[in-house]
């Protein structure tokens, strides 16, 4: 199964559905293989690179990549189907690691051991976000409502996983809880991290890091939780996860982490585009301007970034501008079902400025003026 050292990398499609695909990197030699799950994500397309597929690739490891067009946290009826796939793949190694990040590293444990791994790996995992099992998570109603949960039972389960998380992330700990409670789980702490904790852990070094201990079996978690904090303020995302915690009533100590995450990471527009919204708050919107605009024009900005710009807009009561440019992010994003709840919203906000408008929400006619007049 896994070729010999120095042999040309493989791609290959072993399955595909309208919304699974399984496509294994593979011929670099080697006893180790991972099978990595994908995220959410807004890019709604099979056509896209698996979770961890340039690292895996540049340190010449074998890895099969499961991904998912729709966020649903796998709950498809073709599933199983797909993983046999995973599991005949990975036969042949000697050791397999299951990998995801939060709905990737909920798939990871739940399915890594279907798949044919003995270990897994899990950034801010999910242990499940069916209402009936984790009630207290609600991060992601809309896609929640869409998902026809699976009740599979018997499924093997591994016989060691590592999660980090972030423990002053209420729901994250609540996920890790349960997960420890019915699964041999090795726990790494990573405050401050936010969720999930990747880009913490991969801003430091120490993603990688863990992932090669965790293949060698030298992971000591005391050695490196220690090393972790000594490192911490290499980390933009640290500084990021900082300012997002601090209340609304301390604006300028929101503004002062968040300039620090920019100072770590000038080339992250996130952060930088976290500024720009600390300046909103704070009241001092023409500074935040330039930065929302500096942000948009980075090459690697997404569109988050042009989103905070229209709430920026939005808090200036520009609603005119906001509203265009949420028109703008509907054309360009038409797979994204939120953004046209948002210029919705802000259509609203806009006609209640109005004396009309005003009158109507009082009658209740909100959603008889939307159609008429949008």
């Amino acid at each position: 199964m896994n070729a010999e050292p120095g042999r040309i990398v493989a791609v290959e499609e072993l399955f595909r559905s309208e919304d699974l695909l399984v496509r294994r990197v593979a011929g670099f030699g080697g006893p180790l293989c991972y099978v990595t799950f994908a995220s959410y994500t807004d890019n709604r397309t099979l056509d896209r690179p698996g979770f961890g597929e340039e690292h895996f690739r540049a340190r010449r490891i074998d890895a099969i990549h499961v991904l998912s067009r729709e966020n649903r946290w796998y709950q498809h009826p073709e599933l199983m189907d797909s993983l046999a796939a995973v599991a005949a793949a990975a036969a042949g190694y000697e050791r397999v690691i299951a990998y995801g990040s939060s709905m990737g590293g909920f798939a990871a444990l739940h399915y890594g051991a279907t798949c044919g791994a003995t270990i897994g790996l899990a950034l801010s995992p999910q242990y499940s976000v069916d209402p009936l099992i984790a009630p207290f998570d609600r991060r992601w109603p809309e896609d929640i409502a869409r998902i026809g949960f699976r009740r599979d039972t018997g499924l093997p389960t591994l016989p060691i996983q590592y999660v980090a998380y972030d423990p002053f992330e209420m729901h994250d700990r609540r996920h890790f809880d349960l997960f420890a409670a019915h699964s041999p789980t090795i726990g790494l702490p990573v405050p401050h991290g936010g969720h999930p904790v990747g880009s913490y852990l991969a801003e430091t070094d120490m993603l990688r890091s863990l992932l090669e201990q965790i293949e060698d079996g030298s992971f000591d978690p005391h050695a490196y939780a220690q090393e972790l904090r000594r490192r911490r303020r290499r980390s933009g995302h640290y500084f990021y996860t900082l300012a997002l915690r601090i209340p609304a009533y301390r604006p300028r100590q929101k503004v002062a982490l968040a300039r620090l995450a920019v100072e770590v990471q000038g080339d992250n527009p996130h952060y930088r585009s976290q500024l720009g919204c600390a300046l909103d708050a704070a009241g001092d919107f023409d500074a935040a301007y330039q930065v929302h605009v500096a942000a948009i024009t980075m090459a690697n900005s997404t569109m988050f970034q042009t989103h905070n710009l229209m709430r920026h807009h939005e808090a200036r009561g520009e609603y005119d501008r906001a509203i265009a440019i949420a028109g703008q992010l509907i054309a360009d994003y038409p797979e994204v079902l939120w953004l046209p709840l948002e210029r919705k919203r802000l259509r609203r906000k806009r006609r209640h400025r109005t004396l009309l408008g005003r009158l109507g929400g009082m009658l209740g006619l909100d959603g008889l003026l939307e159609r008429w007049l949008y």
